[in-house]
């Protein structure tokens, strides 16, 4: 007997099959309405955050700002603006609807934004500029901004283009992007165009790998792995010659790129405009995308004072960043004041490593997430047995026990984690160049996974986009 589809059911297909945000929004509402996620969210009681003082602070700047008393409204916004106000910014509070969390935060957040604005329209006799412009740069600080960090994942990278495809259309792209590995040659192509090229450049037709072997006859698994001047050709093909300053000047954007040292003495490095801005972004694309025993270490160049191409660190030699950094969080908020990141992950082995964040809580996740950090508390003890005695008998293994506790011992998440579904690969397909219908594949996940997390990014990243707004309109701070 033939089970009949539910209204649930078809609605799950047809948010599956959705080829839009819009059309995945319209489905998606009227999933959290049949499944009553819409109660749930009118309902602002819930044990996940303070909604008595969300709602208490709502209505004291509802009330100031109603009545003009800008004055007292900014020093009521001066007593705290920050994202998890009261617990409200937990991802737990976004993991029940599809459309959002309790409405209370929402309509939380828009007052914020407007009473920020309201603040910026008052005339000069109300409040001086120069005590508009030191609250604002301040209140910039304090709240922090959002950065999108895109892990390593080889041919799984292309999910990052769809990450980047879905926040450009809905204008959420932060200015901040770093890149590890395949997810610092994503990364460059955004960095280094201008937004009106993107739609353009991102085409699953441009990205595919026209390699120069690509006329030799492969016979085994092995002799279609990618080669260093495959990889070579294809940065160069899609990279315009820029260093890292000179992005900036393009794109308006900040590129971060992780290189891992070859040498276990080398500390990774996180490479950008502030910390090597006449480097130059394909030689960083190469070196974070050379894995060892595949793709030989790089030497990083850079473009001199005249304009001539040289050695960077002409010493030493470096490998795949998502060995040691996949995600660097901590060096992109001691950088650029970022405390608020959101993660594109394709990286296999973190995928096997860490429980996607984003699912359900129920006892099979629990029960997975337990065996998880077993495994990985096992598996980093083993690495740190004998390194030293390793170090003098076998420098490569070393190198390679160095690399596997790197990669053992490194958090996968963020604030906001979009995941790619399958956690199992092939190794020897994920250096294999893709024909162009399985890069549309990977596209496709990258969107839906970013439209599963929109709400959470729009809503997370709002008052930061606001004092952005008003800090460019009036040129009053060199914001990224």
């Amino acid at each position: 007997m033939l089970r009949q589809n539910t209204p649930s059911t078809e609605l799950q297909s047809k948010l599956a099959h959705a080829s839009s945000y819009a059309q995945w929004a319209n489905h998606a509402a009227a999933l959290d309405k049949h499944s009553a996620m819409d109660d749930w969210r009118r309902n602002e009681v819930s044990r996940d955050y303070d909604y008595r003082t969300v709602r208490q602070r709502l209505e004291h700047l509802s009330v100031l700002r109603s009545c003009g008393s800008f004055a007292k409204l900014m020093f009521a916004l001066d007593e705290g603006i920050h994202g998890n106000f009261a617990g409200m910014g937990k991802a737990a509070l976004y993991n029940h609807a599809r459309m959002g969390t309790k409405h209370l935060i929402h309509q939380y957040i828009e007052q914020v934004c407007l009473s920020l604005e309201a603040i910026d329209g008052v005339d000069e006799q109300v409040i001086a500029l120069d005590g508009r412009r030191d609250f604002f740069v301040r209140a910039s600080q304090c709240f922090g901004r959002s950065a999108l960090m895109l892990s390593g994942g080889a041919m799984l990278g292309y999910f990052h283009v769809g990450v980047i495809k879905a926040l450009l259309e809905q204008r959420l792209l932060p200015k901040i992007i770093s890149g590890s590995s395949a997810g610092s040659l994503i990364a460059a192509i955004v960095c280094t165009h201008r937004d009106d090229e993107l739609a353009e450049r991102l085409q699953p037709e441009r990205l595919i790998f026209k390699y120069a072997h690509s006329g030799t006859r492969r016979r085994s698994p092995l002799s279609s792995l990618l080669q260093a001047q495959d990889v070579t050709l294809h940065v160069h093909g899609l990279i315009p010659d820029l260093t890292f300053a000179e992005a900036y000047q393009v794109s308006g954007r900040h590129l971060n790129i992780t290189v891992t040292g070859l040498e276990t003495q080398q500390a990774p490095r996180l490479l950008n405009a502030i910390t090597a801005p006449n480097v130059l972004i394909r030689s960083a694309i190469l070196a974070s995308t050379a894995v060892m025993g595949i793709i030989p270490p790089v030497s990083l160049q850079a473009r001199n004072a005249a304009g001539q191409q040289v050695p960077y660190l002409a010493e030493q030699r470096w490998i795949d960043g998502s060995f040691s950094d996949d995600l660097p969080a901590k060096r992109l908020g001691r950088l650029y004041g970022v405390n608020h990141f959101i993660s594109s992950m394709a990286n296999p082995a973190a995928l096997v490593l860490t429980a996607n964040p984003n699912a359900r809580h129920g006892f099979f996740k629990r029960v997975l997430e337990q065996h998880i950090r077993l495994g990985r508390t096992l598996a980093t003890g083993l690495l740190r047995l004998g390194r030293n005695q390793l170090q003098m008998r076998n420098p490569t293994l070393a190198r390679w026990q160095h690399l596997g506790h790197s990669m053992l011992v490194q958090d996968y998440t963020a604030d906001i984690n979009i995941f790619l579904d399958k956690r199992w690969h092939n190794p020897l397909k994920l250096l294999t160049p893709l024909p162009v219908q399985q890069v549309k594949q990977l596209v496709s996940a990258g969107e839906h996974a970013t439209w599963e997390r929109m709400e959470m990014i729009r809503n997370c990243t709002a008052i930061s986009r606001t004092l952005d707004q008003i800090l460019l309109r009036h040129g009053w701070q060199n914001r990224c």
